[in-house]
């Protein structure tokens, strides 16, 4: 069936018979499935660009196995400011946006208790890691003031990609309540 019939003569020539089944086991088995997809990307003329400039397509086909990181998720987040300039709600909401990213600082430096970015990542995105090629809709941060209603901890809309940030808290308690709230929807997204 795989085509490795053969006698062994000695011990030294299991090596041959190794080689045999672990070549039909990684290619041989996957060989129509590649074709297909090989066929796909030919003619769409993707596969002319990735066989010519493989670094360019490594993110799209292979995992992502770098770390997040703070910048990242201030970089997939834009803030999305309704008040008025030079507004006090303004000046709450640019206040907040500072407690945000001090606060993802800590979370990287493993200083907000157990609470990973991948799990704020989550929170707000629904997602474990950034897409390869972008969202297809722009991430943003919206702020929830105290006198709009309940205000006190973070929300998402993960279909919307809106994360909710409460204003008008001193940073302890900016800290306190991104932590609780974002560590008490822990169950998000896992089945």
């Amino acid at each position: 069936m795989m085509g490795a019939l053969r006698h062994l003569r000695s011990l030294d020539h299991r090596g041959e018979l190794m080689e045999a089944v672990l070549q039909f086991h990684c290619e041989g088995r996957i060989y129509a499935a590649l074709q297909q997809f090989k066929e796909g990307l030919t003619s769409l003329g993707v596969l002319d660009e990735v066989t010519s400039h493989p670094q360019d397509f490594e993110k799209v086909f292979l995992q992502d196995t770098t770390t997040l990181k703070a910048s990242d998720i201030v970089g997939v987040f834009q803030a999305r400011c309704r008040s008025l300039p030079s507004s006090n709600r303004r000046r709450l909401e640019a206040r907040t946006i500072v407690f945000w990213k001090d606060w993802l600082l800590e979370v990287e430096g493993g200083l907000a208790g157990p609470i990973t970015l991948e799990q704020v990542l989550i929170f707000g995105t629904g997602l474990r890691r950034i897409p390869a090629m972008g969202f297809s809709v722009q991430p943003e941060l919206a702020f929830l003031h105290p006198e709009d209603g309940h205000a006190k901890f973070p929300q998402a809309n993960t279909c919307a990609l809106v994360l909710h940030l409460p204003v008008g808290q001193t940073y302890s308690i900016f800290k306190t309540n991104m932590e609780l709230g974002i560590g008490s929807a822990q169950q998000f997204g896992l089945a």
